[in-house]
Formats: structure tokens, sequence, C-alpha cells
């Protein structure tokens, strides 16, 4: 063995070709099927790693023994590998991101015959243009009623939301109920805190977008977010500006995103928090100013009578409930996204008590959960409620399922949960069992 390593460290150029073989391996084992690929790739990427820690272990011996020329050749070779090896996983970034990613998952998989399957549905939402039907809401109109102005480079505004701030303040069992029954709002939870980003309606249908942004690259060239942290805490990983609410002028931190101005700023309501997003294509913050006083003019209507605005906000679930039961009055429907194996779910439920729901899911025929920590965290969000069994009330949720490949159907039970605020036993509402695909990058 000594003899080995004393040969194997005297030819300078032995372990960087070992190294570079076995990159080549290991780009190779990516084209193995997907049962063997992970375990070859895994191993030999250990044993790349371990060569390369040979050719430094070589270029320090040679520097050891003021074997100069030797020496900086190995530091050369270890400095190509290092490029080299870059430049690979450069590939592999770009083929995962605009090339297929086969799992294999639903290969063997069969769909039963003797149960009822349903069919994902198009979710009516997502199809509408905003520009050919009604029924869309005041913060959309607003919105782009202002963009229709030529914005100016003055980038200040006043967060001034005094109705806000009182119902949060003053009102906040009702001001929290308003939310999560009104279809404006989407109330979800994440990392055990609540949030509501205020949605758009098509149609006279709520859309749920990604994380709550909203964007119009084709026309308008904006993109927003309103987002109130109900529980004071923030959601975003990303620096936002801290502002009190109130009549003194701010001037937000901006910056660029999308080629457009960018601001992001969270303005401290007592009892919650609102954070705006806006870019746009002139520095004035024309969004963020229409966005503060569409929440104020909602929450001082709010505040003339808490409670008839949140009876209207029921009887707007209700109706909304009645629409997304669809003609067979189901409690559950499984709705079309963009690309398979991206899903909306539209609830018809009355959890008879507050609390929150989500989904979990399941392949058919060998019980296989799918998405589990990823669905559960995608799909909780609370819904409105009350003590008469006999109501419903409506909800929408967005989510991936990643298990499986685009063509490749199989059947999977979906199950809706819920988590009770005052504690005890989870308790399931609803199941029903679809068709679908897996996402493939």
């Amino acid at each position: 063995m000594k003899r080995f390593f004393s040969k194997y460290g005297g030819c300078w150029w032995l372990p960087a070709l070992i190294y570079l073989g076995l990159l080549g391996l290991v780009m190779t084992a990516e084209l193995l099927p997907w049962g063997p690929r992970k375990f070859v790739s895994e191993v030999l990427s250990w044993c790349a790693g371990i060569a390369f820690l040979g050719i430094v272990g070589v270029s320090i011996r040679h520097f050891c023994k003021k074997q100069w020329r030797r020496g900086f050749i190995s530091l050369f070779l270890a400095v190509c590998c290092v490029a080299t090896t870059m430049i690979v996983l450069g590939f592999f970034m770009f083929a995962s991101m605009f090339g297929p990613s086969e799992d294999g998952f639903a290969d063997h998989l069969h769909i039963p015959s003797d149960i009822v399957i349903a069919e994902p549905e198009p979710d009516v939402s997502e199809t509408a243009d905003a520009a050919l039907v009604g029924s869309t809401d005041a913060m959309q109109d607003s919105v782009r009623q202002v963009l229709k102005k030529a914005g100016g480079d003055e980038v200040e505004f006043t967060p001034d939301m005094p109705s806000l701030r009182r119902a949060a303040s003053e009102h906040s069992a009702a001001f929290l109920s308003y939310v999560e029954a009104s279809p404006d709002w989407h109330v979800f939870m994440e990392r055990g805190n609540r949030f509501a980003s205020r949605r758009w309606s098509y149609g006279g249908v709520p859309r749920d977008t990604l994380h709550g942004y909203i964007s119009d690259f084709s026309q308008d060239h904006f993109q927003t977010r309103c987002l109130v942290c109900l529980d004071r805490r923030q959601w975003s990983i990303y620096a936002v500006q801290q502002v009190h609410e109130g009549r003194s002028p701010v001037v937000p931190d901006m910056s660029q995103g999308n080629a457009l101005h960018e601001s992001r700023v969270m303005i401290d309501c007592g009892g919650v928090w609102v954070e705006i997003f806006e870019q746009s294509d002139r520095p004035e913050r024309r969004i963020t100013k229409a966005t503060i006083a569409v929440l104020e003019q909602e929450f001082s209507h709010f505040l003339a009578n808490p409670e008839a605005a949140l009876e209207k906000a029921r009887l707007r679930s209700r109706e909304l409930a009645k629409h997304l039961a669809g003609s067979g009055k189901h409690p559950i429907r499984l709705l079309q996204g963009m690309q398979p194996g991206i899903y909306g779910a539209s609830y018809v439920l009355n959890p008879g008590e507050p609390g929150s729901v989500y989904l979990q899911a399941f392949e058919v025929t060998h019980g296989t959960r799918l998405s589990a920590h990823r669905l559960e965290a995608a799909s909780r969000t609370r819904m409105a409620w009350s003590k008469d069994s006999q109501e419903r009330f409506g909800a929408k949720i967005g989510f991936m399922i990643y298990e499986g490949d685009w063509g490749k159907p199989y059947a999977a039970r979906f199950e809706v949960w819920f988590t009770p605020d005052a504690g005890g036993p989870e308790r399931k509402l609803a199941e029903r069992i679809f068709k679908i695909e897996g996402w493939q990058r």
C-alpha cells in the first residue's frame, strides 16, 4: 500500500486524470434509468471528491519537497479541475431548468377500473381575461386605473390607513373573522403564523397566485403583492423597509427588479403589519398609493358596522361555494394549473368551528403519500365557518404534486383535513379520487 501511494504521489498528472475520468462517469450516470441513477451518481461523486483531495495532497507533497515546478503544475491542474466542475454543474443546472426531469414514479402504476375517478377541471379564474369579463374587484380596478396615467419621478407616499389600524386593534376578533370569510383575501399559515394575501378576481372568481404575487408583464408591466401579516411576523426572506402607519410621508428604499422600479415596505398598523410590494415602469409608487387607498376604503366600511361587514363577507363566501361546487356539488374539486402537476383545489365545506384545513394525497394502489410536507404547507388555509351544518363556505388553494412525470397519469386520493384552533384531534372533512400527473421540470 505504501508503495502504491508513493507511486501515486509521484505521478503529478495521475490524480487529475482520475478526477476528470470520474467526473465524466458522473455525467454518464445521469443517462441511467432512474432506479440505479441516484446511487451510482452518489458513489461516483464521493470517489471524485476523494480524487480531488488527492490532487491537493500531491501539490502539498511537491511543495514540501521543494519540487516547485511539479507543485505549481499540480496546483494549476487543481484549478483546472475546479473550473471544469463548475462548467459541468452549470450544465446540469441549465438542464434541470429547461430540460425534462423524470423520476419514473408512475412508470409501473395502473389506474384501477373498479373505482370512481374524477378528472381535474379547468379553472375559470385562470382562463378568464380581465379585459373581456366583468366582476373584477376594487383593488384590481384601482391599480389598473392608476397605471393608465404616466407616472412621475417622485417616490414619496403617505401610509395613511387609520381605519385598518383601528379595525385590527379595536375589533381584532371580528377583523380576523372578516378577512378569513372574505373571498378577496386568502388566509394561509406559514411556520405557524397567519398571513392574508389580497386576491384579484376574474369573472367574479378570486384567483390564487404563487405566494400572492400578481403580475402583468405583457400590457401594464408591473408586479405587486399586498400581504397582511396577521401575527406581526414577516413572511418573506427579503429585506423589507419598516415604516409606521400615519400621515408622515415615506421615501421608500428603491431598487431594480425585472427591469422595473421596485420597493417593498412593511407598514406597522398596530394589530397587524401590511407588506406592499411594487414593481412598475416609473419611480412613482402608483400601485402602492392605490393599494393604501383601497385598504383604507375597505376597512372604513368595515368600521361603520363590523358585524354587518362580517355577515356580508360570509354571504359572498356562501355564494362562492355554490360556484365552486360545480354541477356535481362536490366538497372538493381539483382544478387544472398551467402545467401537469400544478393544480388548484376548491373547497365547499363548513368545519363548524375556527381552524385550518389542508390536503393529504395518496397514490391509490400502493398508498404512497404524495409530496407530504410540501403539500400540507402549500395547501394549509383557513375557512369561514358557522355552527349551522347546512351552510357551506368556499375556499381555493394552489399546490404542486412532484411524484410522477408528464404524460404518465395515475390515480390519487385527496383528503381534506381540519385542524381545530381549540385543540383536540384533527379530523378528515372530505376525500375524492382524481387522475393526476406529476410535475416535471
